[in-house]
């Protein structure tokens, strides 16, 4: 097993969490690895063909799953430089501050965060800005606190929409425009990524219209020499010290190959499900679960 080079920071996976990371932090110097399991999805007309996109499933994963009952199930899940973010529909709202706070549901209570909506609130700000993020403050009844406006006006309605929306309205209900991240600019349409076609949510955007996590994240992260993108690595996990307090290393396989990559902080950003089969993997070579909290 080949030990790599030491960095600064290991950042595993590139969806919306580790390509947003590797983007505010490629300017810092700092010598950075990304390690995604995926590659780059390929640009090809199949990207806009809805019998490929939905009836084949072509960009979501072969691997199966298993459920509670031990049954396998192919999850809708795409690995990708990333992420999930290639094949979102641009949807991009804030939590709202009772999501903070503890939940009680079918099989108990879960927590409340330790950290509020107010301390997020500045950040998604940020986000909003760099994912381009088209909304009208205002409309939503339910929208928390911000501490300003979007940066970018709503999207405009199709006409059939905004006759829905206009008769909404007349029943004393709130429709509102959904935040979007696009690179959309509808007052000059030739400055403008996205072409507003009919294939988004769950597509592809052959052109780059959608403000995913490739094209605001990692792309402009790689243009920094310092940035290192290993794609095709699959994390299998993370090596910590006799304490299980510290990581010494991320072990991964790349071509068949295991490597082990050095880090002195290493950030686990693979997504809500695999983020966890991480830590369990992690926590099952030598301690129990419960010493790992993410």
């Amino acid at each position: 097993m080949s030990i790599d080079n030491s960095y600064d920071l290991i950042i595993i996976g590139t969806g919306a969490g580790g390509g947003t990371l590797a983007y505010k932090l490629a300017a810092t110097g700092k010598k950075i690895l990304i390690l995604e399991r995926g590659t780059y999805l390929p640009k090809e007309k199949a990207n806009w063909s809805t019998a490929e996109v939905y009836g084949k499933e072509r960009y979501h994963t072969q691997e199966q799953w298993y459920d509670s009952a031990g049954r396998p199930f192919r999850p809708q899940m795409s690995y990708w430089v990333d992420g999930n973010t290639k094949v979102y529909g641009a949807a991009l709202l804030r939590l709202r501050e009772r999501d903070f706070e503890a939940v009680e549901h079918k099989n108990g209570i879960s927590p409340a965060w330790v950290l509020k909506y107010h301390d997020f609130e500045p950040y998604y700000t940020q986000a909003e800005k760099l994912y381009e993020v088209h909304g009208q403050q205002g409309e939503d009844p339910t929208e928390p606190p911000r501490s300003g406006k979007y940066a970018y006006p709503p999207v405009s309605h199709e006409p059939r929409m905004q006759q829905l929306s206009d008769a909404i309205a007349k029943q004393g209900l709130h429709p509102f425009h959904l935040p979007l991240g696009l690179k959309l600019n509808e007052v000059d349409r030739t400055l403008s990524t996205c072409i507003r076609c009919d294939t988004c949510d769950g597509f592809p955007c052959l052109v780059n219209g959608k403000a995913d996590a490739e094209v605001k994240g990692i792309t402009p992260a790689l243009k920094f020499p310092n940035v290192t993108l290993k794609t095709v690595a699959k994390v299998m996990r993370l090596l910590t010290s006799e304490s299980g307090r510290e990581i010494t290393s991320v072990e991964a396989e790349i071509d068949g190959q295991m490597h082990q990559f050095q880090g002195d902080v290493v950030v686990v950003a693979c997504g809500a499900t695999n983020s966890a089969a991480l830590l369990l993997r992690s926590a099952n070579d030598k301690r129990s679960p419960s010493q790992w909290t993410c």
